[in-house]
């Protein structure tokens, strides 16, 4: 696949997987050389991890991390449990974070998907069947993400806006629904409506699950497309994935930054 058939499948599909070797010494180098040839600009630092006291507790002082991020005290054989939807960048505004990459070096004995929710999809079914429960989806307090890591409080490590919205004139998610998340059902009684939607029916057509093979990468567009990470047993040694961020979508004859 030429670099403009990868741009074009990212953007018109939502994501795509390709092969890219691990590199033993540099974990981080396939993100380097991948983001360069979709025209990407330097992989970005989360807000939530530009704070000091969250940077201490989980020791990320850059763009790149590892999944999970300490394998030295997981067991062999152990149970890992799944994540909720969500987005990248728990504190940033809507479209914050365009593009994910996730890259595996080492997969589980079984389990370990990514399940994408084409979440944007869902909202324009919504739109279509029951508009006044899409609109409550756009309320600038429909949702708010606040970080457990560290202490969070209603100036601190807290982010409160709409699920969707348009960005640059793209229709855009935030859709994330954990522990995580609080939704202001109590002021927006259509909204109650828009979730048992997205978390029950939309979840049956707007769906897919990718198992990564060690090399083989995932990219999605973080703007459009929900994720969680799927339930698994490590084998003899951990699961391991690398992943970076970026603010940008993939585009033709960008320069690279």
């Amino acid at each position: 696949m030429t670099d403009r058939e990868l741009i074009d499948e990212v953007t018109g599909r939502g994501y795509a997987v390709i092969s890219t070797p691990v590199i033993a010494d540099d974990p981080f180098e396939a993100h380097r050389r991948v983001a360069q040839s979709l025209g990407l600009p330097d992989a970005y630092t989360p807000l939530l991890y530009k704070d000091a006291e969250v940077r201490s507790a989980v020791s990320q002082v850059g763009p790149y991390n590892e999944i999970p991020r300490d394998t030295t005290s997981v067991q062999p054989w152990s149970e890992m449990p799944g994540q909720s939807f969500h987005v990248d960048g728990l504190l940033e505004p809507l479209g914050g974070i365009k593009t994910t990459l996730l890259h595996c070096l080492n997969q589980a004995h079984s389990g370990g998907e990514t399940e994408l929710f084409f979440s944007c999809d869902a909202f324009r079914q919504l739109l279509a069947s029951d508009e006044d429960a899409a609109q409550s989806l756009l309320h600038p307090k429909a949702l708010t993400r606040f970080a457990t890591i560290s202490e969070s409080t209603p100036t601190r490590l807290h982010a409160t806006g709409p699920a969707f919205g348009w960005v640059d004139a793209t229709l855009t998610t935030r859709f994330s629904d954990g522990p995580t998340e609080h939704w202001n059902t109590s002021e927006n009684p259509d909204l109650q409506r828009a979730l048992d939607y997205l978390r029950g029916p939309a979840r049956e057509t707007h769906r897919v699950q990718v198992r990564l093979a060690p090399g083989e990468m995932l990219i999605f567009r973080n703007d459009r497309v929900s994720h969680r990470g799927c339930t698994y047993q490590n084998g003899a040694h951990p699961r391991r994935l690398t992943r970076s961020m970026y603010s940008s979508a993939p585009r033709h004859n960008s320069p690279h930054s």
